[in-house]
């Protein structure tokens, strides 16, 4: 459905995106996550025909985004991250303004407008103004804008931004109910764990490049590559009460411990080892003095892939 050859963008000297090469498959949910400055809302708008690829090709459905962009924003919504609303119109009358402006039927707007605004938990606020919403009403109205024409390929750029967990669990809902509707989702977000709810294929790109492409579950799936390598090991997570820098110095002369990564009192690295070496490392910091609050191995997740990848990166 998506697919991209050496997609390429300067902005001036700056390399953007840098030949990137992908395929997003037909009714996927698409994480696509890296660091701040990685690229990713530069690759959304290029997909999105905003901008002009400096080299390369991208295509949606078969249209090509430069050559062919009447067509290929046919059949795209696209929700930037930062976006405008018109504040004086009520919340159903804004839905109904655009399904006019998108040449839909009367019951249709209507039909689609309540069903929405029903399953992103706006229903209840359907008269009140633009204006007098929340940042996260706002955010959830404009998810709900971005699939009222029925597209086939939906881009959302931060969707989760200002939502409370029950908005989340709504947006969640939201889209896999679009994805069972055979829609192509691709969303860029920096809360990981709500995107490992309800994504199963991932993009990762890091200073413009592509650094982890897949499916996230499955044999030959992201999470399953990362569980376990022949340069690392199992992944661990050790906090202690105290002294985090100087146990990080201690870790990285431990020769079975690699891709250490700290975060506040935490450290999480990956063990070349088995049980009993982890015994054996845990012995060795408490006796040098470490209050360990917490030592177990954890679950290999969207996030355990995303400090991993990083970590492999910032070593290149």
């Amino acid at each position: 459905m998506i697919a991209c050859e050496n997609l390429t963008c300067f902005y001036g000297s700056f390399l953007a995106v840098d030949r990137l090469s992908m395929e997003i498959p037909k009714g996927s949910i698409c994480a696509l996550v890296g660091p701040n400055g990685a690229g990713k809302t530069t690759t959304m708008r290029m997909l999105s025909t905003l901008l002009r690829p400096s080299r390369g090709r991208a295509s949606i459905g078969g249209f090509d985004v430069v050559r062919e962009p009447t067509h290929v924003r046919r059949l795209i919504g696209y929700l930037p991250e930062e976006f405008r609303l018109y504040t004086d119109m009520s919340v159903e009358r804004y839905l109904e303004f655009f399904g006019r402006i998108y040449s839909l039927d009367s019951a249709t707007r209507h039909e689609r407008t309540v069903d929405f605004l029903k399953r992103l938990g706006l229903y209840e606020r359907r008269k009140d103004r633009v204006g007098a919403l929340s940042r996260g009403m706002k955010q959830r109205l404009g998810v709900a804008k971005s699939f009222l024409h029925d597209p086939d390929v939906v881009f959302l750029d931060e969707p989760a931004s200002g939502l409370d967990p029950v908005a989340r669990t709504e947006l969640r809902d939201f889209l896999k109910y679009q994805q069972w509707q055979g829609k192509t989702v691709v969303v860029s977000s920096h809360v990981l764990k709500e995107l490992a709810d309800f994504c199963d294929f991932l993009v990762m790109i890091n200073r413009g490049q592509l650094s982890e492409i897949g499916p996230l579950t499955g044999e030959d799936g992201v999470l399953a590559r990362h569980a376990d390598t022949a340069t690392g090991g199992r992944p661990y997570r050790l906090t202690i009460l105290r002294d985090a820098p100087k146990l990080e110095l201690a870790m990285q002369k431990e020769e079975t411990v690699s891709n250490i990564q700290r975060r506040d009192q935490t450290v999480h690295f990956e063990l070349n080892g088995n049980e009993e070496d982890a015994a054996a490392l845990l012995g060795r910091l408490a006796a040098a003095g470490f209050s360990i609050a917490r030592f177990a191995p954890e679950e290999m997740d969207l996030e355990s892939v995303y400090r991993k990848v990083s970590g492999e990166e910032a070593g290149k």
